[in-house]
């Protein structure tokens, strides 16, 4: 066999993957492109005045609530009396909670989730009077426990 058929036998399978690789690379730079397109193209499809939330936006801040809010219910149903620590535990959670729903709405701007825009005001009002019932001296804890059924503005009820 001469050398330049064994040389063209080596190139080709090269010339494969150099094709794949570009192909590949060309393929990443679409689909990152295309991600970055659809924000750009919200930017410009709806008014100034809306928030768009996404679905991982919106996904996660609701795991991180329901996650506060099973936190925030046990404390709060501990038998013994609620001390200092466990006090400075629920202002955290609902810290936590008041900046979780701060990123879901700005305040007077509509999103794209009708339930939130209708009943997100009223939860993060019930987040606030809770965390002042507990800031407050002497404590009151009653928002706080009733803070869990809130999720029904939402959510539902389960009948």
């Amino acid at each position: 066999m001469c050398l330049a058929t064994e040389m063209s036998e080596m190139i080709v399978p090269r010339k494969g993957i150099v094709a794949l690789w570009l192909i590949g690379m060309v393929a990443v730079a679409t689909l990152s492109a295309c991600a970055a397109f659809s924000a750009w193209l919200r930017s410009h499809t709806y008014p100034p005045g809306f928030t768009y939330i996404t679905e991982e936006q919106l996904r996660s801040t609701m795991w991180q609530l329901a996650k506060d809010i099973r936190q925030l219910d046990r404390t709060v149903r501990e038998p013994e009396e609620i001390d200092e620590q466990r006090r400075a535990a629920l202002v955290k959670l609902l810290a936590s909670m008041e900046q979780a729903t701060a990123k879901l709405s700005r305040e007077g701007f509509r999103s794209n989730h009708p339930l939130i825009d209708a009943h997100l005001p009223s939860f993060r009002r019930d987040i606030a009077l809770a965390r002042k019932g507990v800031e407050g001296v002497p404590p009151n804890y009653t928002l706080v426990a009733l803070l869990p059924g809130a999720c029904i503005y939402c959510h539902g009820s389960s009948d």
